[in-house]
């Protein structure tokens, strides 16, 4: 549809995609575990689960990226939601190219994008940029601006870089030169991957890091192939990308300077992606047991049965301190893919069911 001048993508549903929703939620609700807070924690239930999380500028909304799930019921999407009220709606995007958001020659989506990792930056004039890795369509990292309006924020298709090879981005983070690094998962034709599931998640090196800025090809970095590279975040001064090797269960820094990985964190989960905390430390989420994953991966359960755990890692100490926040055992989230601090809170995502969890210290 068109809104003031702007082309604004609502995508249409499909008429098979009402009865498929509706037979996935009445076979995954069957199985999802009871909306109950516990000893430190709070679900926020009833929602489509977020992969991937930011906090708004305002800090009292949450950008949310919404994947698949393991039931296939989830359309992939960018959300946002109240803090105050825990209500989140679709965040419809216009499209407006302007200059100097990505590649020039990038065109505008042929769809509505899909969403999958997420970051928001403040560009130098102090616009809001959200940087999201798209599948729907093309494999692209798309360049939208985020900008508020009376009852929260709307967005705004800015540009894009297309990546015309076979790697399938995962995450994506700005760097303070105007461009970004991004994690590849592994290289297909397709979404689906080159290898057995077992293969894919066994430790072995599937992918790699690449990293485009204004005036220069989007290139895979030199020394960054690793075990299922997942969330990523670069350090303030732009010198390091930090990123999780999520079938290695580690936490990996690359130096952007020298082209090489130079330290390797075991954290004792699969940690996926990451996020800064106000006190410098880096946030991880991740699922404690990779048999847990596979076997509701096989059955398409939505309400997977896994354990999950939060920590942060002390980048600026040496050597690099690894703190445990809050594990639990299956039943709780099924899954666990981010965690984003917001005042004393945690809010942590995952991508499949029907829920976050706001884990509150206490």
């Amino acid at each position: 549809m068109t809104k003031r001048g702007m082309t604004m993508f609502n995508r249409p549903a499909h008429p098979a995609i009402g009865v498929m929703a509706l037979l996935f939620t009445t076979m995954a609700g069957a199985d999802a575990p009871p909306c109950e807070p516990g000893p430190g924690y709070e679900p926020v239930c009833g929602i489509a689960p977020p992969e991937d999380m930011e906090l708004a500028a305002d800090a009292r909304h949450l950008f949310m990226s919404i994947t698949p799930g393991l039931g296939g019921q989830h359309r992939p999407r960018l959300r946002i939601m109240d803090l105050q009220t825990h209500q989140a709606r679709d965040l419809d995007v216009a499209v407006e190219p302007e200059a100097g958001w990505g590649e020039a020659t990038c065109p505008t989506p042929p769809q509505a994008l899909g969403a999958h990792g997420i970051h928001l930056s403040e560009r130098p004039d102090g616009r809001q940029q959200l940087l999201v890795v798209n599948h729907d369509g093309r494999e692209a990292i798309e360049f939208v601006e985020v900008l508020p309006i009376q009852d929260g924020w709307t967005a705004v298709w800015r540009g894009c870089v297309e990546n015309t090879g076979l790697g399938k981005f995962n995450d994506v983070a700005a760097t303070p030169d105007g461009g970004f690094v991004a994690t590849v998962m592994f290289e297909s034709e397709s979404m689906k991957p080159p290898m057995a599931l077992e293969q894919l998640l066994d430790g072995r090196e599937t992918g790699y890091l690449m990293t485009w800025a204004p005036g220069k090809p989007l290139t895979e970095l030199a020394g960054s192939r690793a075990p299922f590279p997942n969330g990523i975040q670069v350090s303030k001064d732009g010198r390091h990308a930090w990123f999780a090797a999520w079938t290695a269960s580690e936490i990996w820094q690359y130096d952007l300077e020298s082209n090489r990985v130079v330290s390797r964190i075991p954290v004792g989960y699969m940690v996926d992606n990451l996020s800064w905390a106000q006190d410098g430390r880096l946030l991880g989420a991740g699922i404690n047991d990779v048999n847990e994953f596979i076997q509701c991966f096989i059955e398409h359960t939505e309400h997977c049965a896994m354990g999950i755990t939060v920590s942060a890692l002390d980048t600026t100490s040496e050597p690099v301190g690894h703190e445990v926040l809050f594990t639990t055992g299956p039943g709780v989230l099924a899954g666990a893919s981010v965690a984003v601090e917001v005042g004393s809170d945690i809010y942590v995502g995952t991508f499949t069911s029907d829920r976050l969890l706001r884990l509150t210290g206490e």
